[in-house]
This record gives structure tokens, sequence and C-alpha cells, in this order.
């Protein structure tokens, strides 16, 4: 899922799945959105992280239709704590700067436009000339775009790399962005800055978009964060059917026990996930860990293995090479078959096993040294689970 020249890679939205290592300090925050704001013309380099970082320029969205409402809808959202609120403008309902070693930064926000706004191709094609790459076809981007499931619809994800002529690596580089429709419009996702930095907050990115959603106040009402926001689909969830079995999909969870690292933070599960936790490094960067159970094969060993490399940068694999791969890991009553995956963009640690006509996958996702920091404290987990206690 990498080309050569624009690394595009959908990381959808959410699997992530993805618990993006937001802390339970993290605040829920709320957002007035216009309905149908024109788009704002190109940033400025005055921008937080410069270069284009800002809302998206002009794609042709229609004017807004009908009548405007009277009482704006909110929007509202978890972001990870280390993310820094910027003052919002006339063409972002929400924006963040978060800042890494070195100088580096990355820029994010949310746009909400009227229509279509140009369409899902246009706009990713938009975002790689932004970043000095060649345009892609549609069937291109089928085949690497992730879909995620939200309070405001499908989310397509996108991951692109590239630096522009004369741009400052410390700010650019790397744009990872989401679309999503719905009520009319189309909300963007989208965070621009140090290719590096863009990476290791990833995971809170794709974490935030699954946590956003949106209300129509009563009259008169004060905006209010919804208690309970819409859990996205897990990016990192093995391929299958969209009917596999889900946590709270079935009146009762399937058993199964563990003995989770104390430095692992729970973290509230979502509809595709059984469990979820979170880990923290330095600089921000944050673990993912996820259990997951589906009906039937989960979609087969190969081609899961193959989707999770593509996701760190890495090339497929055949039967004789996965083989090679795969180390066994005995769980409390059953083997427990992993993998350790690290690409250039980040690194993956999964197991999986299945019993009862069911699959459980067990990930953890974070940058390489963290993850190898974690390595221990994972098998050691899958040491400890109990598939039929």
């Amino acid at each position: 899922m990498t080309f050569h020249r624009a690394n595009l890679c959908v990381a959808l939205l959410l699997a992530l799945g993805v618990s993006t290592g937001c802390k339970d300090k993290d605040a829920v925050k709320v957002y007035r959105v216009s309905k149908g704001e024109p788009e704002s013309p190109a940033p400025q380099a005055s921008e937080p992280g410069g270069g284009g970082m800002g809302s998206l320029p002009p794609m042709g969205a229609p004017s807004v239709p009908g009548t405007p409402s009277t009482q704006p809808s909110q929007v509202a959202g978890t972001a990870p704590a280390n993310w820094e609120a910027q003052p919002l403008t006339s063409m972002r309902q929400a924006s963040f700067l978060v800042k890494g070693d070195n100088g580096a930064t990355a820029d994010i926000s949310l746009v909400a436009l009227a229509g279509t706004a140009g369409g899902v191709l246009d706009n990713v094609n938009r975002w790689l000339s932004q970043l000095g790459q060649p345009a892609v076809t549609a069937e291109q981007l089928a085949k690497t775009a992730q879909h995620v499931g939200s309070a405001l619809g499908d989310v397509t994800v996108v991951d692109l790399a590239g630096l522009p002529d004369g741009a400052d690596a410390a700010k650019d580089g790397r744009i990872i962005a989401g679309i999503a429709s719905g009520e009319g419009r189309t909300f963007f996702f989208k965070m621009r800055g140090n290719a590096a930095l863009a990476e290791s907050q990833k995971a809170g990115f794709i974490h935030w978009i699954g946590s956003v959603s949106t209300a129509k106040p009563a009259a008169g009402a004060e905006p209010a964060a919804p208690a309970n926001p819409a859990p996205a689909v897990d990016p990192m969830a093995p391929a299958g059917p969209a009917s596999a079995a889900a946590p709270g999909a079935e009146t009762e969870k399937p058993q199964i026990k563990w003995v989770a690292p104390e430095s692992w933070k729970p973290v509230a599960p979502t509809t595709m996930r059984y469990a979820s936790f979170a880990a923290a490094g330095q600089n921000g960067e944050a673990a993912d860990i996820s259990v997951s159970v589906f009906g039937g094969d989960g979609g087969g060993d190969l081609g899961n293995v193959n989707r999770w490399r593509a996701q760190v940068g890495l090339g497929e694999v055949g039967e004789t090479e996965l083989k090679s791969l795969v180390v066994p890991v005995k769980g409390r009553d059953e083997e427990i078959l992993t993998v350790d995956m690290t690409g250039p963009k980040g690194r993956i640690l999964a197991g999986w096993a299945r019993i009862g006509g069911k699959s459980w996958f067990f990930k953890l996702v974070a940058p390489d040294q963290l993850a190898g920091a974690e390595k221990a404290g994972f098998v050691k987990f899958l040491e400890s689970v109990q598939l039929h206690p």
C-alpha cells in the first residue's frame, strides 16, 4: 500500500481502532460549526506549522443550500492531552498544534464544508500536489484507502508523504487526513507537519477522528459534549465481512481472561474492540493495544499479516515467508501465533488465536522504539490469556 513517491496509506478511521494513546486526562473539546462555511484560501506561512498547514484551498464547493441554520451544530471530540488548542478561525471548527523535538511541529484542523467539496480523489490529489507528489488514480486510492465508521459516517483516511521543494522538514513532509460526508456537509480532518512527529501522533489523530460527533443543541442551550461519543472502527482490525461478530453484537461477551501490565492504561472499548489499552512513551508517543474478536477465521493469516505489513510500510510476503515470520506463544490454555513487523511507518506486534468459531486478535501499534520497550510486556500479556477460563 505504498507508492514510490507518495506513501499513501489509509489508516481509516478509525482501527482504530485504534486507541490512540489518549490519556485519562484528555479533555472533551466542544466546537461550534457553522454549516457550509466556504473553504478558506491557501493558508499563509504565518499559520501554525506554516507551509499550507491550515484549511483546505477552494475546491469549488457549492454554496449553502436552503436557509442558514439559526442554531449551529456542535462538534465534540476527545483530543490527546499533548495537543495544544489554537484559536479558531472562520474556517476551522477545531485547531491544534503539537510539538516535537528539534522544533518539529504538526498542525491539526477540522473544517466542515457544504456539499461534496470536490470529492475524495480530487482532495487527495491536491494534498499530494502540496507535498510535491504525483497524483494517483481512483484504483490506486481504492487499494490503499481505509474506511472507518464514526458518528459522522464512513471516514476515508489517507497517509501521504513528501517534502515540497524549499519546505522546512521540521514543519512539513507528511499529511494524514480523513474525509467524511454527512448532513449535507463534508468534514475534513487534517494533520500536516514533520513526518516523524506526524507518525508518532497518527494513532491519536485516528482516535480523535473517531471520537468526533455532532449534535443540534436545543434552543438556548449551551454547547455540551456528548457523554459517550460514538466509537470508530478499528483501522487495525483484521479484514473480514462486515457482519463479523463484535463486542456488543451478542447478549454476552465471549469468555476470556488475561493479566495486563500495570503501565497499560485501560481505554473505553469501541464497537469493534473487546478491550483497549494505551501505553505512553516519550515526546507524546503512544502505544495502542487492542483485543478484538471476530466470527470465523477473521480474514485469514496471510491476508491479515500482509495488510498489517502495508500499514507500517512493508511489502507483501507469501505463504512460505509467512511461516518464517510467525512465532508461537503459549497462552494459558491455547497457543497464540505472533508476528513482529517494523517498517518506516511504525511497528506492529500482533497475535491471534481461533477457538469456538471465533478469531481473537491482540495488537500493539506504536513507533518502533516504544513498541520495542513494550514488547516484553505484550508477550507476557499473551502468555496470561485464557480463551476458555
